[in-house]
């Protein structure tokens, strides 16, 4: 049994302010680092509790060294460093995949550092026309290889988007949203113990076969709608590419990862 442990920053335990904040050389860079890493190790607990024989873990936020490699729990293995898949390591092989630290998509009406993969130059990500944010993206890859997204611990906006795309997924809101930069959090070692648990039913429901993969039928259109026009005249010029109207492009391919591959 192989899990596969895709990580983001913005929905770690306790994170919240500005990007500037917690990104490298804020003020809270250290500490957010340190509640991410505790909230994968709750998962990598879980996972192993069920019977797990290897952890993957994705660092995958920004430049990917956000995750304190020598507090990681020593059974997991950690891919970090500059990716060029959003999913870099994933394949076949795995049996599940586990989201943690995840956000809500950009323009959620109250969600904690919403975004879609760029907080400056995308406003939004449409794949066969429904607007998806990351992970719905890390579900519909996932999909693609066969492999079920599990569960998605977060803010609470990025669990109830997962509860609308997956069913059966489980689900941790470690902090619900009062704005865009502020939320109330719960207490790490409250988190911590409901992230284990939750990652200890996913994989157990994933051998129980509960999770059906997310797929698409056939091919795959995927729109971004970029800030700016100039953004999306430039990713135009790929061949197979569609201009749509000033900010929107569109590409149409076998798999999400293909048009991610050249649209963004």
């Amino acid at each position: 049994m192989k899990v596969f442990i895709m990580t983001d920053l913005e929905g770690a335990t306790g994170v919240a302010g500005y990007w500037e904040d917690f990104n490298p050389g804020g003020r809270l860079h250290e500490e957010a680092r340190r509640m991410l890493t505790s909230d994968v190790n709750a998962a990598i607990e879980g996972a192993l509790n069920a019977g797990v024989d290897e952890v993957v873990v994705l660092d995958g936020h920004g430049a990917a060294f956000s995750i304190l490699l020598e507090q990681l729990h020593p059974s997991a293995k950690l891919i970090r460093g500059r990716r060029i898949l959003e999913m870099e390591g994933l394949d076949e092989s795995f049996d599940a995949v586990l989201a943690v630290g995840a956000h809500a998509k950009a323009g959620a009406p109250l969600a904690l550092l919403c975004h879609t993969l760029s907080h400056t130059s995308i406003h939004e990500i449409r794949v066969n026309g429904r607007v998806v944010g990351e992970v719905g993206l890390w579900a519909l890859i996932a999909g693609s290889l066969g492999v079920p997204l599990a569960m998605v611990a977060g803010d609470a906006a990025a669990v109830a988007e997962a509860e609308e795309l997956i069913r059966n997924v489980e689900g941790v809101a470690v902090k619900h949203a009062t704005s865009m930069y502020a939320a109330k959090c719960l207490h790490p070692s409250l988190t911590y113990k409901l992230i284990s648990i939750a990652a200890q039913r996913a994989v157990k429901k994933s051998i129980e076969g509960a999770f059906k993969p997310l797929s698409v039928e056939k091919t795959v259109e995927m729109e971004v709608v970029y800030t700016t026009p100039a953004a999306a005249e430039s990713v135009a010029r790929r061949k197979g590419v569609r201009r749509v109207d000033g900010r929107t492009v569109s590409y149409i391919g076998e798999t999400v990862t293909e048009c991610m591959n050249m649209l963004l």
